[in-house]
């Protein structure tokens, strides 16, 4: 189980009881969160990844998240999480602690969104590599979690770039 889903429950805490209101966006207002998530295979070649069924709403919170397994054992997943909250401030609360279960972190910011933050270390168990990057674009907060072999754990660049178009698209989001 990914790190990130065990701090869901801070998530929902903050979402309880929010309205997505003032986003402007089309999308949003229909609650429409399918779009979201950027597929990892824009990245690596066409079938590396496969999804799993989204998300939509997770625990009854606006937004969605989406799990890729790579096609290697399933040894490799990045789980991206974006939730709409009802302001800016709510987003930044929401990624704050979003890794704080990475075992031996190593904690750098990272040129994505506003808030940008890589923490790279392995799993509490010590059996896998986890990368996690938070960032928040608007009243979006956005965890993306890669977990991989102990040894082989997701490149820096890989995950700066693969964050900087999540971010681009939900940005795109907000505005249509």
């Amino acid at each position: 189980m990914n790190i990130y889903m065990k701090t869901a429950c801070a998530f929902a805490a903050l979402a309880a009881g929010a309205t997505i209101g003032g986003i402007g966006s089309a999308a949003a207002e229909s609650g429409d969160y399918s779009t979201l998530p950027v597929d990892p295979n824009l990245l690596t070649d066409s079938q590396a990844y496969s999804a799993a069924p989204f998300d939509i709403n997770p625990d009854g919170r606006p937004g969605v998240t989406a799990v890729y397994t790579h096609r290697e054992g399933g040894t490799r997943t990045i789980t991206t999480t974006i939730l709409i909250l009802p302001d800016d401030q709510a987003a930044t609360a929401a990624v704050a602690g979003a890794a704080a279960e990475v075992a031996n972190p190593q904690t750098k910011p990272a040129a994505v969104g506003t808030g940008g933050t890589m923490v790279s270390g392995t799993s509490p168990d010590g059996t896998e590599s986890v990368t996690v990057l938070t960032f928040t674009q608007g009243n979006a907060a956005t965890t993306i979690e890669f977990d991989g072999p102990i040894n082989d754990p997701a490149p820096a660049d890989l995950v700066v770039e693969f964050g900087q178009k999540q971010d681009t698209a939900i940005r795109d989001w907000q505005l249509t």
